[in-house]
């Protein structure tokens, strides 16, 4: 019996020795646990790329022999609002107003331009002014040449789109500069004169 009683001291240290591993092996996962946590990082957040705005252009180009050229730049912004233009022409003889309209048709093949058909009217409306409350699609007025040949023309149309399939879309049409101003009321051309210039409309990629 006294030899069990000896060993008594030896058991209480073993079990002492016992719990205080248990103990330290339980910080150590705590501790770890909150270093992983620490470390880690929050995943990125991505940002959505803002919607494109759509452009499309036209290079015009004088009849054989002409010095007349030009760009015409369409832009409509991502909620398919108002159509913005943007014209710039040079090398036109003859200072003044000047029709300039969108036509039906990109084919610019023809000498003088007539197989551009005639104005760009998906609504079947009457000739007018941009301005006005009727008026044909490409029905864009007039753009002023000065006396040096050059000219700028700045407007909106809610009657376009840059929609590829959209029925009033000018993707695709012709841009015509006229010899004469566009009186704004003659039927179906405003009595604008021949075609000084023409450009076939495309996307900008």
């Amino acid at each position: 019996m006294r030899y069990w009683k000896d060993l008594e001291p030896l058991r209480i240290l073993c079990l002492l020795v016992l719990v205080l591993a248990v103990a330290c092996g339980g910080g150590d996962s705590e501790e770890s646990d909150y270093a992983t946590t620490e470390s880690e990082t929050p995943p990125a957040q991505t940002q959505e790329a803002a919607p494109a705005i759509t452009m499309a252009t036209a290079s015009l180009k004088g009849q054989e022999g002409s010095n007349v050229s030009g760009t015409v730049t369409f832009t409509q912004s991502p909620d398919g609002g108002a159509v913005t233009i943007q014209a710039e022409v040079s090398g036109v003889e003859g200072a003044g107003m000047h029709g300039f309209h969108i036509h039906e048709t990109g084919d610019c093949s023809a000498a003088d331009f007539t197989s551009a058909g005639g104005h760009f009217n998906p609504t079947n409306a009457p000739h007018g002014g941009p301005d006005d409350a009727d008026h044909h699609a490409g029905d864009l007025g007039n753009i002023e040449i000065g006396a040096g040949g050059s000219g700028h023309l700045d407007l909106a149309s809610s009657m376009l789109s840059l929609n590829a399939g959209a029925p009033n879309t000018v993707v695709g049409k012709a841009v015509i500069l006229h010899a004469g101003q566009d009186d704004l009321e003659t039927q179906p051309t405003g009595d604008a004169g021949g075609r000084l210039a023409c450009g076939v409309v495309a996307l900008s990629m």
